[in-house]
């Protein structure tokens, strides 16, 4: 005696009604976490497979052979899982799922090699995994291959051998068998006008050439810079995927065109504007790939015939999804009724709204209540009691339509609404309930093809044969590769973590007080560099007990940054700008050594305002001279020493100069007394100081002049050239 078949599911007629119920809530849940690894193969494998082309090229100038040869063979495995993913997007083919078990073993194996990699390096070299960002990454990437590719392999393997209840028949054959009875999809098939092509050509052309720039760009070596990038490149990614997203609204074809090429009778699609689906911004990247239940079943109904509807009057450009028409207020109704009479199949979704059920009451009234498969819609929202409140409103108005039919007693007595996913209404008054559990789009999406199934072979059997010990078995499996795949995400959960402390351990800096000023500090900075920072600004007095000021102190490979927080107004004060700037130049020189130092003011966010560059004093008699970079100390110098030797700068009085360099022309700042700035002596005086000093020691390059008040702030400048 043959071993018996297990089925995920059950059918059963209830008692008091004649309402057939198929239960496909194991099938559903298989497919949804497929599903899930479809996003990833696309996604990640295929901008995986293209950030690595350059690494390939610079192996083949550089590297060994062995080395190239490596990484080919893992590209190729990459764009084989991506165009995998990519052939069960929106679908439910089980052609694809022969293919799924090569790229699950094949992705288990990179990922195991490359979570081996950095773990034997840390191990042999002793170093801390959350300090080797590089090595974190790989970790993380070869963690979820693994995670992705076992629970992938166990449920692609339950659905190939999965069996739909009642029938006996496994679900791959079924499904196969349906969609053979099916035709060329006619906006492939021919050539369809579409009126926005061209627009839709240039939304998909600038995100593709973002996507990629922002996938081929290289990742910074500094944490602090990669934290940046990747929060960055996160939303130039989701940006992309938006203008693709929108390239495929210009794509679509109108209903009129394509019924103008195809000749079959049509599938039409009823249901409220209100349950269109709206792409959101930050879901762009999944809408991408699975914009919604609609574009589901556009593509397989449109295999059928052409798959139309009515477009709402608000979208100037249509959803993706079935070819829409717009309609007039006076021309709509008489097209829908022309489209219920002539079409092969009705598809709806109940609604609340008066026209979708003046649609269903004219779908009972022309007899072709056994040709609709009547759906409840995806109903959003993580709260269980909004979506019953939502689904018991829909059902309210069916129970109202159906009233005075035959299928009146089967509503009304039937309760389970909340798990119902598509509806059947045999002539002979009886009814046909989809049922999932799951909440998943794969069981809305599956219930649409196992009904469609029943309209096309309606020879269903009365009851499902037991086969409760095999479902155990089969449960069993699918829960051991769930826990399986749960020890995965936790390991690639607990690596995500390390790495976010890695990226964003500058979110918690470390604190030193001096008086009413606080100084923070991020690694590298050492507390010993923190603290003799911290003791220099008080020997300054910027820490002091009149005011609290706050300051930041960190380093990347390149140099030191110190931050100030400063009113946003302080910032465009060249005085001020001055002060914070020489002690940035005193703190590099006298504490760390000379090394790079980047001075930048903030506000209280530590949100930058402004990068100053470094400023230094020379004295001359009793006389200073003021410098900023790009200006050397050797120019600073010869031209402090000009201005003494001319009388300038002298024992008996006390002058200040600043001099600096901007848009590649030297700034001479004097002081002077704000009194006589109306002096045309005095102006004089200071354009002949200033001619000599550019022919003296600044090379006879032009000067621009500015005479300023004690806080340096410019009353009139003017442009001073040698000749």
């Amino acid at each position: 005696m043959a071993a018996q078949q297990p089925s995920f599911g059950s059918v059963r007629r209830n008692a008091y009604a004649q309402i057939a119920q198929i239960d496909i809530s194991g099938p559903a849940r298989a497919l949804s976490i497929l599903r899930y690894t479809d996003y990833t193969l696309v996604v990640a494998c295929g901008l995986g497979a293209v950030g690595a082309l350059p690494e390939i090229a610079a192996s083949a100038a550089h590297g060994s052979a062995v080395e190239l040869v490596t990484q080919i063979l893992i590209v190729a495995v990459m764009l084989f899982a991506a165009y995998t993913g990519w052939r069960h997007v929106g679908v439910i083919d089980p052609r694809v799922w022969n293919a799924y078990p090569w790229v699950f073993v094949c992705l288990a194996g990179i990922g195991a090699l490359m979570s081996a990699a950095p773990i034997l390096e840390w191990v042999s070299h002793g170093k801390n995994p959350f300090e080797d960002l590089n090595s974190l990454t790989i970790l993380m990437s070869g963690l979820w291959f693994a995670a992705l590719a076992v629970p992938g392999f166990v449920c692609v393997q339950l659905l190939r051998r999965m069996r739909i209840p009642a029938t006996g028949v496994p679900l791959a054959r079924l499904i196969t068998n349906l969609r053979n009875r099916g035709g060329l999809d006619a906006p492939h098939a021919t050539r369809v006008d579409r009126p926005h092509f061209r627009r839709g050509l240039f939304f998909a052309i600038a995100g593709g050439c973002i996507l990629l720039a922002s996938t081929l760009a290289p990742t910074p070596s500094s944490s602090r810079l990669a934290s940046s990038y990747y929060r960055i490149s996160q939303q130039v990614n989701i940006l992309a995927f938006f203008l693709i997203v929108r390239a495929r609204r210009y794509f679509q074809i109108s209903a009129d065109a394509l019924l103008a090429v195809d000749k079959r009778p049509p599938v039409l699609f009823l249901r409220s504007f209100t349950d269109d689906e709206r792409v959101q911004y930050g879901n762009s990247q999944r809408a991408l790939l699975d914009f919604s239940l609609e574009t589901r079943l556009a593509n397989h109904f449109s295999h059928f015939g052409p798959f139309i509807a009515v477009g709402s009057p608000q979208e100037t450009v249509p959803q993706p999804g079935a070819a829409r028409v717009l309609l007039s207020d006076d021309e709509w109704q008489a097209r829908v009724l022309g489209w219920m009479e002539s079409a092969n199949l009705i598809v709806m979704y109940c609604g609340t709204t008066k026209w979708v059920n003046w649609e269903l009451q004219k779908v009972i009234e022309r007899d072709r209540s056994t040709s609709l498969i009547l759906m409840i819609p995806e109903i959003k929202g993580w709260r269980a009691s909004k979506r019953r409140q939502d689904i018991a409103n829909r059902v309210q108005q069916l129970r109202e339509v159906f009233r005075n039919t035959e299928w009146n007693e089967e509503l009304s007595e039937y309760s389970d609404f909340s798990s119902v996913r598509a509806m059947l209404f045999r002539a002979d008054g009886s009814m046909v309930m989809i049922r999932s559990r799951s909440r998943s789009r794969d069981s809305y999406h599956l219930a649409a093809l196992i009904a469609h199934q029943q309209l096309v072979d309606p020879t269903v059997a009365a009851e499902a044969v037991s086969a409760a010990a095999p479902v155990r078995k089969r449960r069993r499996l699918f829960w051991i590769g769930s826990a399986i795949a749960a020890a995965m995400v936790a390991l690639v959960a607990l690596a995500g973590i390390g790495a976010y402390v890695a990226l964003s351990g500058d979110s918690q800096p470390s604190r030193l007080a001096f008086q009413k000023g606080e100084l923070f500090y991020d690694k590298p900075v050492t507390q010993a560099e923190a603290q003799l920072v911290g003791q220099f600004l008080q020997k300054r007095e910027y820490f002091s007990d009149s005011k609290e000021v706050s300051v930041r102190l960190d380093r990347d490979d390149s140099a030191y940054r110190l931050q100030f927080v400063v009113n946003p107004s302080s910032a465009d004060d060249l005085f001020s700008v001055m002060q914070f700037s020489m002690m940035g130049q005193d703190i590099s020189h006298d504490i760390l050594n000379g090394a790079r130092l980047q001075v930048v003011l903030t506000d209280n966010q530590w949100k930058p305002i402004k990068t100053v560059p470094l400023s230094a004093k020379l004295k001359f008699g009793s006389g200073e001279l003021f410098y900023t970079d790009p200006v050397s100390s050797d120019q600073a110098r010869a031209a402090g020493q000009f201005l003494k030797e001319i009388g300038f700068f002298s024992d008996s009085k006390e002058l200040s100069v600043q001099l600096g360099r901007e848009q590649n022309l030297f700034q001479l700042r004097f002081i002077i007394d704000a009194a006589h700035i109306d002096d045309p002596s005095l102006a004089k005086d200071f354009r002949v100081i200033t001619r000599a000093l550019s022919v003296g020691a600044l090379g006879g390059e032009p000067v621009m002049l500015h005479l300023c008040d004690s806080e340096f702030h410019t009353l009139r400048s003017e442009r001073i050239t040698a000749k």
